[in-house]
């Protein structure tokens, strides 16, 4: 049980593929041999690293999907200081940009729709997730409908928070860079009460950044107190509350034409009246209790609210160009988005003959509301390429009214992990039904409603060839209702859209327990995508179908005490199969490169340079298609980042980070087919205290 243990401590420190898991099983089958000792069972309470996959604590070694961690420790090893670039060592995981500015991420080619918050749904439009409250971030790839309902068949991303502890400690720190980039935080925890039975924690971030782009500037402040219970070792309650505000100029990034890659990525076609300005709030409550030896209970609860009392941008018009002229539109209203879950969770194990359940038994009901209020254009505000000149607020704007979509479902999903000898079989489905609400003033008027009843499947078979090295292969299935995608000539809004994945791969522990290894091939297939009705364009039909199919590798190890290595490798296939639309058949799906890679690396010194970590990392893509219609592509690029960090006596700690050193000109994808200029060459200064 050496390699287990020791896998542990490598697990809780690197980047996914995490295979390591918590304590062994105490099997009560006397001819139990040492791979059955690998399952995780007579968990403590709290969470594991890796849950996201199966919920159940699993370890990853034994579950046939793939799955990644990003690490705290990785997360501070490379300073990170947003969610975007915390995901870049993860393979098959393209970071955009949404809509009101906020990070988005594409898995496995697929837009995603909603991500994951300690395992509870929350939508992308207008939320914001602050790396302040983020203790880890948990990637499952493809269809997580079986366990969490409407997503896309790429997977989803888990940000997993901060929870509090029972010694006192905490850091603080502020950080100084480029552009005008400032940035402070503050997280403390410890026991409340003298019997430790109350913990609490509290984090608070705070920044003000002006930027690379012309006219945009952003501050946000982030505030999350935190209280957990635990009256005895079986036993506990934790509250969350989040809250965050964020004002930010609205850059719109450039146009969906390729004379716009020769402009300088400072210019921005945008107006200084252009803002966004957006109040959030979050709260969770989780309530754990073990019931028996081998059942136990979870109840979780999550609201989120959004509140955006102004909205000023501008949407480059069709085309974006003309000439030399960037055709804009002036766009102004106000938006609320609102996230409701609730989930009661049952946990069990029982052992049939030689087989060994872990079940899980678990009914939700969510609710999401996205709502655009008041809406208002300008139509026709034109501004030259080359010489933009600011044209000032409209004196006029056209009413164009509200705009509401809103999704309620309840659903019961029941999943059983069997294992015998080195055998392991996964079992799982979700079924549930689905209300979609649609209205939008002078489009889908009036208001139209559906009711839907998915069900999302998914099976998987692992092979422990021995302790530390699995192989398996899996299918899955996934579904999406989108509302907000049109009408069909019925007047109804789309049926859910499907998706099916089939993957084979292995995993694999060596170097003693010190690295880890993930090697996975799979195919996903899209269907019933919604396509524009070749009849009438103001219409919707479902006939479309995507296909994307892909190898990915990843690495973690750390095969000296003082060196960590974190490496990573995609490669995407992604096709257009079937679309009203000929024009795009075969064409590759816009912001996927075929080729993505990604190594970082960080050495800590000792004797007369103890205290001092160097590191660094190169982060590759291959060129992407800008846009569905493939007329154009984003140029490749390699970019390298290197940092340094010194820990001083008492806690102090000095950081330097060096992005993009070679200055790499970087384009990415984003909503509404726009394109977005990254940071050029940028440094930041950190200085922190932890105790």
């Amino acid at each position: 049980m050496k390699t287990l243990f020791v896998t542990v401590s490598l697990s809780a420190l690197l980047s996914s593929p995490a295979l390591g898991q918590d304590a062994p099983i105490v099997t009560n089958d006397p001819s139990a041999t040492e791979v059955e000792a690998v399952t995780v069972y007579g968990r403590p309470l709290g969470r594991i690293p890796g849950e996201t996959a199966t919920k159940s604590g699993a370890p990853v070694i034994e579950t046939p999907f793939t799955v990644n961690i990003v690490s705290r420790e990785l997360l501070d090893l490379r300073n990170v200081s947003n969610i975007g670039e915390a995901a870049e060592t993860i393979s098959g995981v393209q970071r955009t940009i949404g809509f009101s500015g906020n990070q988005r991420f594409r898995i496995r080619g697929f837009q995603n729709i909603s991500t994951l918050r300690d395992g509870m749904r929350q939508s992308v439009s207008q939320p914001e997730i602050d790396l302040q409250g983020v203790e880890s971030i948990e990637v499952l790839k493809g269809p997580a409908s079986a366990l969490y309902g409407r997503f896309e068949p790429g997977g989803v991303i888990n940000f997993v928070s901060k929870r509090p502890q029972s010694e006192f400690g905490g850091e603080a720190f502020i950080v100084g860079g480029s552009h005008d980039y400032w940035r402070g935080g503050l997280d403390v925890t410890g026991a409340l009460t003298a019997d430790g039975s109350v913990l609490g924690r509290l984090n608070i971030g705070y920044e003000n950044a002006d930027s690379y782009r012309d006219l945009i500037d952003n501050e946000q402040l982030f505030i999350s107190p935190v209280v957990e219970w635990r009256p005895d070792d079986r036993t506990s309650l934790l509250a969350r509350l989040e809250y965050l505000n964020r004002d930010a100029a609205f850059d719109r990034g450039l146009g969906n034409s390729p004379v716009f890659l020769d402009q300088p990525i400072s210019r921005n076609y945008g107006e200084d009246f252009m803002r966004i300005e957006k109040r959030q709030w979050v709260g969770g409550l989780e309530f754990n209790r073990r019931l028996t030896d081998d059942w136990r209970m979870r109840l979780g609860a999550f609201v989120s609210a959004v509140d955006v009392p102004e909205e000023q941008f501008f949407n480059y018009g069709f085309p974006a160009l003309s000439g030399t002229t960037v055709n804009r539109n002036f766009v102004s209203y106000n938006e609320t988005q609102d996230d409701l879950t609730l989930q009661a969770e049952f946990y069990g194990r029982v052992t049939t003959g030689s087989l060994t359940h872990r079940l899980l038994i678990g009914v939700e009901h969510a609710r999401d509301e996205l709502a655009f209020l008041d809406g208002q254009i300008a139509y026709a505000q034109p501004i030259d390429l080359n010489n933009p000149v600011p044209t000032g607020r409209p004196d006029s704007y056209i009413a164009t009214g509200d705009s509401r979509y809103e999704y309620r479902s309840n659903a019961i999903y029941i999943q059983d992990e069997i294992a015998w000898d080195r055998w392991r079989l996964l079992l799982g489905g979700r079924l549930e039904e689905v209300e979609t609400y649609a209205f939008s003033a002078g489009f889908v008027e009036p208001a139209v409603t559906r009711t839907d009843s998915p069900f999302s499947p998914r099976a998987g078979l692992t092979y422990l060839v021995t302790p530390d090295w699995s192989v398996y292969g899996s299918w899955a299935q996934s579904s999406r209702n989108e509302a907000d995608a049109g009408l069909l000539e019925s007047g109804l809004t789309p049926r859910p859209t499907r998706g099916e994945q089939f993957e084979v791969g292995t995993k694999a522990l060596f170097l003693d327990g010190r690295a880890e290894m993930t090697l996975s091939a799979y195919e996903i297939t899209k269907t019933d995508a919604v396509v524009g009705d070749p009849v009438d364009f103001n219409l919707v039909i479902q006939a479309g179908e995507i296909r994307v199919r892909g190898v990915e590798a990843e690495l973690s190890a750390r095969p000296l005490d003082p060196w960590t290595v974190v490496a990573s490798y995609a490669y995407s296939d992604s096709e257009i199969t079937e679309d009203t639309n000929s024009f795009v058949l075969g064409n590759r799906l816009a912001g996927v490169p075929d080729h993505q890679a990604a190594l970082w690396t960080s050495w800590a010194f000792d004797g007369a340079l103890a205290g001092l970590t160097v590191g660094g990392g190169l982060f590759h893509a291959s060129s992407q298609a800008a846009t569905t219609s493939n007329n154009f592509d984003l140029p490749g690029y390699t970019r390298l980042d290197l940092n340094a960090a010194y820990a001083f006596a008492g806690g102090y700690e000095v950081r330097l980070n060096v992005d993009n050193v070679n200055d790499e000109t970087i384009f990415i994808t984003g909503g509404f087919s726009q394109i977005y200029p990254q940071a050029p060459r940028t440094a930041r200064l950190t200085l922190s205290r932890r105790w």
